[in-house]
Parts: C-alpha cells; structure tokens; sequence
C-alpha cells in the first residue's frame, strides 16, 4: 500500500509539473516575429498607450518597472519592462496581446490595432537600448468588409445580429458565414454570452438572453455585437446597443457604496480613520523625534 502510495504521488507531482510546463509554452509563428509597426512611435502615442496598459494590463502585469506582478498566476505575466519582455521584438509582444493565452485574454477585438501598437511603444520606454525597426507600409486589405446591426425579436425572445457585407459592385449584401459573439457591460468589463453563432444565408444570427441577467434599475443592458475573427480576415466595427432584456436591479453600482474596490471618496470610514490616525502618529512621532533632538542638542551646550 506504501509502495502504491508513493508511486500515486509521483504521478500527480510530475502531472503538476508538465502542467506548469505546457502553461508556460507559448510559442510565436515566426512569420508573426518579423511583424513591425506600420507607423513611427511617437510621445503621443506613448502616452495613449499609457492609458490602455493601465487599464488592461496592470492588474496582472503589474506597474513596468516595479516587479509587483500577480506572482499566483500560472505562467508567470512577469514585468514587461524587464529583459525577458524587452528582448521579444514588437512582432511578438504583439501576436501575444492579440491572439491572448489562458488566463491572459487575448484582445484583438477589445482594443484596436493601432492602440495595441501604442501599448508597445509605451512599453519600449522602458527600455534605454530599444530601437525602433522601420515601420512597414501597410497592405491594402483585401478581405470582407462587414458591419452589423443589432436588435431583439419580442416575438421569437431572441437577440438577432444582421450581418452585411460590402462588394466592388454593390453594398449591403447579407453576410453568411460570419462568426459573431455577444458581451454585455458589467462592471469589471465585458461578459460574454453564449456561445459564438455564425450568420445564416441571409446574414442573420440568432442568440438567447439569460432572463435571470442583471440590467439597471429600468432592466436595461448594454450589450455589444462583434465578429469573432481570430485570422484578421474581416474589417468590422463592433455595433453596442442598450435593449431593455435584463431584470431591474436597484442595487448600487460598485463606486457608489463604501467598499474596498470603491473610488477613494467612496472608501471605507475605518479605512479612512486608520489612514488618518496613522498619519497623525507618523507625523507625532517625526516632531517627537526632533523635539528630543533640539532638547539634547541644548543640554549639550549647557
């Protein structure tokens, strides 16, 4: 039974392992390595890009620079201002913020190309040795151009996604064949619901909406159409609209009560008190300090 034992354990324990090791693998095409911006990196650009990478990436990257990235994640997000971020070209660290890999989503249709491009350039400040390759000149794009409309059918009690398509002779054509997915707005960001659908002959997709999801107090939810087009095969818009399928909910929303994830008008009153009453003993005990310090220095001199 020992010997049983022992063996059980070693197999979860190398399972752990080639778990841990699979995660970690993340391999880039290299036709994708070779990608280079198609524009110069500018301040501006840096600056927006700023902004996206403190939105999206700091809760698990953490601050560049500052090594306070969530260490419990499997694989490691790590600090992209160190040398193992840094020494991937733009190409890569491109394909990895679009194409995503468990559990870091994968962004291609949350922030633009462009925009994914600028939290690159706002990346390689960090780096003093960085050079920019030159930008490519950008390829006319030669696949569907397709954009969406969105509706719900009181009758048939489903949210129904139309799909149209631009061609050389004649626009508005019903896209068939195009692969759409549904998110609502919560407050973390955007859920996804349901499975992905694919347009029918006459373009249009068909989705259930759970009747037990949360809306505003009126019951209303914002809820967002895109083509899920992981080959950048498609140039399409996502389409948001507010339809009134969710249950009135008359809760607060998270920034209106006092909570720890709250804004800082919003905290906590302990929170406040402790903060205060720390200040308050830090700065006593700072003027203490100098208070004995002159004390001493005139008992030195008498």
């Amino acid at each position: 039974m020992c010997f049983k034992r022992q063996v059980f354990l070693l197999l979860i324990f190398f399972t752990a392992i080639g778990i841990k090791v699979s995660a970690q693998t993340w391999v880039v095409p290299d036709d994708q390595k070779a990608v280079v911006a198609p524009f110069k990196f500018t301040p501006e650009m840096q600056k927006q890009g700023e902004q996206l990478y403190l939105k999206n990436c700091q809760s698990c990257h953490g601050l560049p620079g500052k090594d306070n990235w969530i260490k419990q994640l499997i694989p490691p997000p790590g600090d992209l201002a160190m040398d193992k971020a840094q020494k991937q070209t733009d190409g890569e660290i491109f394909y990895r913020i679009t194409a995503g890999k468990a559990p870091m989503p994968e962004f291609r249709n949350i922030i633009p190309e462009d925009d994914r491009w600028g939290v690159i350039a706002y990346l390689r400040t960090f780096n003093p040795k960085y050079v920019q390759p030159a930008p490519a000149a950008k390829a006319a794009f030669t696949g569907r151009i397709v954009s969406l409309a969105m509706q719900y059918n009181e009758q048939m009690k489903k949210i129904v996604v139309t799909a149209h398509e631009k061609l050389k002779d004649r626009d508005n054509v019903p896209a068939g064949g195009v692969e759409v997915m549904l998110t609502v707005k919560r407050y973390f960001g955007n859920m996804q619901v349901g499975d992905a659908k694919t347009t029918n002959g006459q373009g249009e997709a068909f989705f259930e909406f759970p009747s037990d999801l949360p809306g505003n107090s009126s019951g209303n939810v914002d809820v967002t159409a895109r083509v899920n087009d992981p080959k950048n095969l498609m140039q399409s818009t996502p389409v948001t609209t507010t339809l009134a399928i969710g249950t009135p909910t008359d809760k607060p929303g998270l920034t209106e009560t006092r909570a720890w994830w709250s804004t800082r008008a919003q905290a906590p009153i302990w929170i406040l008190l402790t903060y205060t009453l720390s200040v308050i003993v830090v700065w006593g005990f700072i003027i203490y300090i100098l208070y004995s310090m002159l004390r001493i220095r005139k008992l030195s001199k008498g």
